[in-house]
């Protein structure tokens, strides 16, 4: 062999040594993205505990978009973070970061899909698998009718033949008769006009600003005012309803955005004050009481909310 082709020879093998080891490490890690819903079946007032975890090679950068959820999810949950991110090591110098997600639904459905917009993990996106979730409403509404047992048709006896009625009770009944539809037309000309719902809600906020100096007492107030105009001025049993219940049939009665976003921000409030004790302080709860006669006036004289 000439000396020429051993220097080609020793060319190639130092060039395959060198090209072997890059060759190895360029072979990608796997990145993997899981939701992860505590349960399956929710009522329309309860919420879903989503464990959104990502793992991936270490040091594992993870960046949520703004909006969590995907589009057609969006609309029908709210998605709030229960707690802070964790980071813990996995064997092969691989991460696991996870974050409890917290859900609540607007409407009730046997399939509410919750489906996850990409999360960029190490610069690249990756979306996370959706899943179903049953929502159910919290009421149980029975028929009186499959209540009752059915009986056959049973014929009635023939009415007593009654005695000709005196002349004197005659006299009686109609005097009696006068009396009745006497005091019924008093009655009628008496009669206080019915209150409009907007007119009673601004007197009732008066009485509440007037009776009552501020804390738990004034936010809960604000909340019964509100809830006792909505069921006035729009036929809701507002206040047998949760809040996310109120909403989702406000939604189904056409409401604007305009109308539903101030009165979700303004009972929620309300309802944290009442079962988490997260009370404003004085300036706080006047601000509720200001927010909720500005809602009421912003509803305005039509039948419905504009």
């Amino acid at each position: 062999m000439s000396a020429r082709h051993k220097a080609h020879g020793r060319t190639a093998v130092g060039l395959l040594i060198l090209l072997f080891p890059s060759l190895a490490l360029a072979q990608p890690a796997g990145v993997t993205a899981t939701a992860t819903p505590d349960q399956k079946t929710v009522p329309l007032s309860g919420s879903v505990r989503v464990t959104l975890a990502v793992e991936g090679p270490a040091p594992l950068r993870v960046e949520l978009p703004k909006q969590l959820l995907a589009p057609e999810a969006d609309r029908d949950w709210k998605v709030q973070p229960a707690g802070p991110a964790a980071v813990a090591p996995l064997a092969g110098g691989r991460e696991k970061w996870s974050q409890v997600l917290r859900l609540d639904p607007y409407v009730p459905g046997e399939a509410m899909y919750v489906g996850f917009a990409p999360v960029k993990v190490n610069g690249n996106e990756v979306t996370p698998a959706g899943f179903e979730v049953r929502v159910t409403t919290t009421t149980a509404e029975a028929k009186a009718e499959a209540a009752r047992p059915v009986t056959p048709i049973e014929e009635l006896p023939p009415p007593p033949i009654a005695p000709p009625p005196s002349p004197a009770w005659w006299w009686a009944a109609a005097g009696l008769l006068a009396a009745v539809v006497a005091v019924a037309a008093w009655r009628a000309r008496h009669r206080p006009k019915p209150v409009p719902p907007r007119e009673w809600a601004a007197a009732a906020f008066d009485r509440l600003e007037r009776d009552t100096a501020s804390g738990a007492a004034l936010v809960e107030g604000v909340a019964a005012v509100v809830r006792a105009f909505v069921e006035r001025r729009f036929g809701i049993p507002a206040p047998k309803l949760t809040t996310q219940e109120l909403l989702a049939a406000a939604e189904a009665g056409g409401w604007q955005v305009e109308q539903t976003d101030p009165l979700r921000g303004l009972l929620e409030e309300c309802d944290r004050a009442k079962f988490a004790g997260d009370v404003p302080d004085d300036a706080g709860c006047r601000g509720l009481l200001a927010r909720g006669r500005e809602w009421v006036n912003g509803v305005g004289p039509d039948p419905g909310p504009r």
